[in-house]
């Protein structure tokens, strides 16, 4: 699997994010989660500061206090409050873990810009010094974390943004909810290889939605990504160099999202066919099929026929996939 080097990180860090115009080059995800965290280290120093001016009898480490705590407050209820609201809705559970870790990062920001407030308009006590550093310290390894998975987005190329939770579209039966929980639990695993999931569905289905979320969690796992659309994908096969400006491809990527194979019910492309691409109009083509056979791939499809969904099985069987390793997820009759 790709890692995120350090030498990767400084690089996106500095040379990315911190230079140049984001008006001519757009915001990267990596700008905006720093834009964030930024904006909530301002809203503990800004009130604080402000408070502190117009109380001046008051020590400012006082309100320092005060701001961190509301800001706390806040940040538990707008976790908790939007998630209970719409419970019934989802056919996925938030990953708590994940979000209880986003909220706790985002409060020691807000803490350290109030503390920091402290530092800056009244006398450097040994205490304020220590507990400025402290949670500097703390929040070294959530800025790295958070920060490198931005980046295992960021280099994923998903065409939205989209958890899992969000998902509100229905399933045939409950074994496919436990194929998709089943093929993310599975994915993030180190040793994970040649898993397959077909995901089939008309329009408004929310096949590609799904698709995307669950490639999505995966890169929140730090596994290398790549979203592609079938047309693209097929220009690919027939490539021979690599594109350097990107940390991996479709070739090297440990999952692949394939999207628009066959939209609809249109049959734009039968599996013959795209194996006629992945064999480069050869006899056989070992390297793309070798590729295909051993990467974890998520397969959104738009043909509901009973026919064609054996084809695809089939096709994935011709490249030397096994039955075990290919599952089939169904959105519609």
């Amino acid at each position: 699997m790709t890692k995120i080097n350090f030498k990767i990180f400084i690089k996106q860090l500095i040379q990315i994010d911190f230079l140049g115009k984001d008006s001519y080059r757009g915001v990267s995800l990596t700008y905006a989660w720093l834009a964030n965290q930024l904006g909530h280290f301002t809203l503990g120093l800004f009130p604080s500061i402000v408070l502190s001016v117009i109380f001046r009898d008051t020590p400012p480490i006082v309100f320092s206090k005060w701001v961190a705590i509301s800001w706390f407050s806040f940040e538990a209820l707008n976790l908790t409050m939007p998630l209970f609201a719409s419970k019934k809705d989802r056919v996925f559970k938030p990953d708590w873990k994940n979000l209880i870790y986003d909220t706790i990062t985002d409060v020691l920001y807000f803490v350290l810009g109030a503390m920091f407030s402290a530092l800056l308009i009244s006398e450097p006590t040994p205490f304020l010094i220590w507990m400025n550093l402290g949670l500097v310290a703390l929040l070294f390894y959530p800025f790295v974390d958070w920060y490198t998975m931005r980046i295992y987005q960021q280099y994923a190329y998903f065409p939205f943004q989209f958890r899992l939770s969000q998902w509100k579209g229905e399933f045939l039966d409950d074994e496919e909810k436990a194929i998709v929980k089943n093929y993310i639990s599975t994915g993030s695993k180190k040793n994970a290889k040649g898993n397959h999931i077909l995901i089939y569905g008309s329009v408004h289905d929310g096949k590609c939605n799904l698709g995307v979320a669950i490639a999505n969690e995966l890169a929140l796992c730090k596994q290398a990504c790549t979203y592609i659309t079938a047309t693209k994908l097929y220009s690919h096969f027939f490539e021979t160099h690599q594109d350097l400006e990107t940390l991996w491809n479709w070739q090297n990527s440990k999952f692949l999202v394939i999207d628009d194979i066959n939209p609809d019910k249109l049959k734009i492309t039968k599996p013959k066919d795209f194996l006629y691409y992945v064999d480069t109009f050869k006899s056989i083509n070992e390297e793309n099929r070798k590729i295909l056979r051993e990467k974890n791939i998520i397969w959104v499809l738009g043909v509901n026929e009973l026919d064609q969904k054996e084809e695809w099985t089939g096709l994935l069987s011709t490249i030397g996939v096994e039955l075990k390793n290919i599952n089939i997820v169904n959105l519609s009759y």
